[in-house]
């Protein structure tokens, strides 16, 4: 089962996120997700609605058929999480979703309410009947969607599949779109960089952006010549770690990847996560 896709600062806003038909990898990735359900989540949606979204018929609605009451819980439960991932975002979003019918919701936030309701199989008995079953311990269902079921339609994984070219990367951007060496790519650098690496999700990037801000301003040509360093780039690393990650100062200042690559292991090695060392300099004012 390949990765689900990263869908950026506003997952809701995508193509994918808002999809209403069909099946997709799970357009939610946050901390309720578990890959090893991936499949069962699947089986879940084709037997309840056929990977309709919007489907109405009530008293259950939507993807997973919730009853309005599960919905209305989900999405008190879901807040936390939003408010904390997403900021003032995250709530104004929520807010407006209140006493809505959860087929209206997009499917990213259906997505949300399904993992988090399930709670890593405290919630199967929501979805234990149905016209077969689907087995929710870890990594027990593979197939699906089935194409011997009568609601099949086929799995897209991104907007390319409807015509016949998309691949295993869902949404995800690997190439920058920003113009070499501005903030704006470096950003898309290190963001695609620390995920692909680290496994580093959206909290992690937003600390490291806005620790990155003050330490550069995303500037990748910054050199800090204070007597205590100097310190160099984006992430304004000293030139011992330069050297002992097997780079030349010449070769460092000359690449925003290098710069992130490098960055990214010191921030790994003294405080394991961006938002660890983000927590550090915080109180201290450097990192």
């Amino acid at each position: 089962m390949p990765d689900p896709p990263d869908l950026g600062d506003a997952p809701w806003l995508t193509e994918a996120g808002q999809d209403m038909k069909g099946y997709r990898l799970s357009t939610y990735t946050g901390k309720y997700y578990d890959k090893s359900r991936e499949q069962y989540r699947i089986c879940v949606i084709q037997r309840e609605s056929g990977g309709n979204y919007d489907e109405p018929s009530g008293p259950w609605r939507g993807a997973y058929q919730f009853s309005d009451s599960l919905a209305a819980g989900a999405l008190r439960a879901m807040r936390a999480e939003m408010v904390e991932v997403y900021g003032d975002a995250g709530k104004r979003v929520i807010d407006s979703l209140e006493g809505t019918l959860i087929y209206t919701w997009p499917r990213f936030f259906q997505d949300m309410a399904f993992w988090t309701t399930f709670n890593r199989g405290a919630g199967a008995s929501h979805w234990a009947g149905g016209s077969w079953y689907c087995n929710p311990a870890r990594n027990a269902e593979s197939g699906w969607p089935n194409p011997s079921r009568w609601n099949y339609t086929p799995l897209e994984r991104d907007k390319g599949d409807r015509g016949g070219k998309g691949d295993d990367k869902g949404d995800r951007t690997s190439t920058p779109t920003a113009a070499f060496g501005t903030p704006e790519y470096s950003q898309q650098v290190a963001r695609a960089y620390i995920r692909d690496k680290h496994d580093w999700r959206y909290p992690e990037f937003r600390a490291l952006k806005d620790m990155w801000w003050r330490e550069s301003n995303w500037r990748y040509s910054v050199i800090n010549p204070h007597p205590n360093g100097p310190w160099y780039g984006l992430g304004q690393v000293n030139g011992g770690f330069i050297a002992d990650q097997g780079y030349s100062i010449k070769e460092y200042m000359a690449s925003p990847e290098i710069q992130i690559k490098v960055g990214a292991a010191y921030i790994k090695q003294r405080y394991g996560s961006p938002t660890k060392a983000w927590s550090f300099w915080q109180s201290n004012g450097w990192y």
